[in-house]
């Protein structure tokens, strides 16, 4: 039984892989997008992968992870399952306190804008905040680090 649940773990592990490294490339398209109308568009992809893969993909995974730390024998004890457990939840969290409600406020912020026809200084404000950009890529960085721990098992 736990084969699918392994199958299952890295399925929506790859899932959320898909859906952040696509944003990556999303992100840079919006950066350079020369009409509002291309930058509200890439913020709705972006949304969109968000929402349908790096969310559901985070979720599931580590769901799926936890219990299978257990189930296939390993311990909370070792090594390479407490750094992958602390990157996995930081991560988590980053995407869910802060890319996520940020993402939605700058999409917001952007559909007011082409509905007024120019862009509010809000979105100018939101769209130009460089900090969810490198947070971003930081995780994308993590889902690497991450893969090379559940691979790699150093110490365990």
């Amino acid at each position: 039984m736990t084969t699918w649940f392994l199958f299952l773990h890295v399925l929506a592990a790859l899932w959320l892989a898909g859906g952040v490294f696509a944003g990556a490339v999303v992100r840079a398209q919006v950066r350079r997008a020369g009409d509002l109308a291309g930058k509200v568009f890439g913020l709705r992809l972006a949304w969109r992968l968000t929402a349908v893969y790096t969310l559901p993909g985070a979720i599931v995974a580590g769901l799926l992870g936890f219990y299978l730390v257990t189930a296939r024998g390993y311990t909370f004890g070792t090594g390479w399952v407490q750094a992958s457990a602390v990157l996995y939840v930081v991560m988590l969290a980053v995407s869910l306190l802060y890319l996520t409600p940020r993402l939605r406020r700058t999409l917001a912020a952007g559909e007011a804008s082409l509905a007024a026809g120019s862009p509010s200084s809000e979105f100018q404000r939101l769209a130009a905040a460089k900090l969810p950009g490198i947070l971003a890529d930081v995780n994308a960085l993590g889902i690497v680090i991450l893969t090379l721990l559940m691979v790699v098992k150093p110490r365990g």
